[in-house]
């Protein structure tokens, strides 16, 4: 073996082990949310039963692999021994005693936002005239439950956004005001308008999705909407949580958003929708793959999976998803040209000025 393939070697297993730790990382913060959902419901830390499965399934799944039962067997252990000490921390519940209101909480988003309000410490409420949430009381009128309410968080359907934001802002909240949405053309006169009258009000962006278990290490965009104090709080709330902040201008972040979401979820749709046409099966294909097409069909078939109305949304609420759809049409006749061009050059200067841009 020479010092290359031996080097190649050690870059992989350097790549495994920072992946080990970002999934070891990521279990710790599951079972802390763990341990606020039992402290919240009075349930006790252990479950020895519990954790003798765990170590089973991992011992059995090591077997199925290939892998050393012993090794991990005594790997689910150290992991259980960590999640077992972050459950019985006592640490502070920020939100302790304070009153949520949580709009469109029936949805997928407004079930992460109810989730996360209530671990910590927070006694979340639901109003959604698309249906309930369980595990939560349902408020049967918006007005009173806003009056109420110490915070109030908007998860609503893009499209029903600007009405149920209206009709938050006329029942004239006490506290804090945060929307969720993706796309903040529609709402962001309102949001300002709201903030010139006095409302708290701070538009909120959460770079994830529902499955999240926290916000921690995950990105966070806050956009002021002229309330110095409501952005601060919201700040807060997320900050303490462990996301990282990153604040935009609100008329900024569509076009932003137009790129990092809608060229992304157009991106990998165009892919699956390309495979779709071939006249061949995904499985087929499959049997083939090398990790680029692996890595490109995984994201395909995740996000052809994801809400349709929430998705198309974020395409058409989009004032600036037509100049991004022209951006990759460009985009798609200069490949084709350099690609058929005699001019091998013309691909490799195209292939050049893209890794320069994406080193920038």
């Amino acid at each position: 073996m020479t010092n290359e393939e031996l080097d190649a070697l050690r870059v992989e297993i350097d790549r495994i082990d920072r992946e080990l730790v970002k999934l070891i990382s990521r279990r710790t913060d599951v079972a802390r949310e763990i341990g606020l959902t039992k402290r919240k419901d009075g349930l006790k830390v252990r479950d020895v039963q519990r954790e003798r499965k765990v170590v089973e399934k991992m011992a059995s799944l090591a077997g199925s692999l290939g892998a050393d039962k012993k090794l991990a067997k005594e790997a689910a252990r150290l992991l259980i021994a960590d999640a077992v000490a972050v459950q019985k921390e006592r640490d502070e519940l920020p939100l302790e005693g304070e009153k949520v209101l949580v709009v469109g909480g029936a949805g997928r988003m407004g079930g992460w936002t109810c989730r996360f309000m209530s671990n910590r410490g927070a006694k979340v409420k639901v109003w959604d005239p698309r249906g309930k949430r369980r595990g939560y009381p349902n408020a049967k009128a918006l007005e009173p439950a806003v009056a109420e309410a110490d915070i109030v968080v908007l998860a609503s359907p893009l499209g029903a956004c600007p009405e149920e934001l209206r009709a938050v802002i006329a029942a004239r909240p006490k506290g804090l005001v945060m929307d969720l949405c993706s796309i903040k053309s529609h709402i962001s006169s309102i949001m300002r308008m709201a903030a010139a009258d006095g409302v708290l009000v701070a538009s909120i962006h959460p770079m994830f999705g529902p499955r999240a278990t926290s916000p921690k290490g995950l990105k966070v965009i806050i956009c002021d909407c002229g309330s110095r104090e409501a952005t601060a709080r919201a700040k807060g709330i997320f900050g303490d949580a462990g996301a990282e902040i990153v604040e935009l201008y609100l008329e900024e972040h569509d076009r932003m958003m137009a790129y990092i979401l809608g060229l992304s979820h157009l991106t990998a749709l165009m892919f699956g929708t390309a495979l779709r046409s071939s006249g061949k099966k995904a499985s087929e294909l499959r049997e083939m793959q090398g990790t680029t097409f692996a890595r490109l069909a995984e994201l395909a078939e995740e996000v052809s999976g994801e809400s349709r109305r929430v998705y198309r949304d974020i395409q058409a609420l989009n004032p600036h998803t037509k100049e991004m759809a022209e951006a990759a049409e460009q985009a798609l006749r200069e490949l084709r040209e350099a690609s058929s061009s005699a001019d091998h050059l013309m691909f490799t200067n195209l292939m050049d000025s893209t890794k320069e841009h994406m080193e920038t």
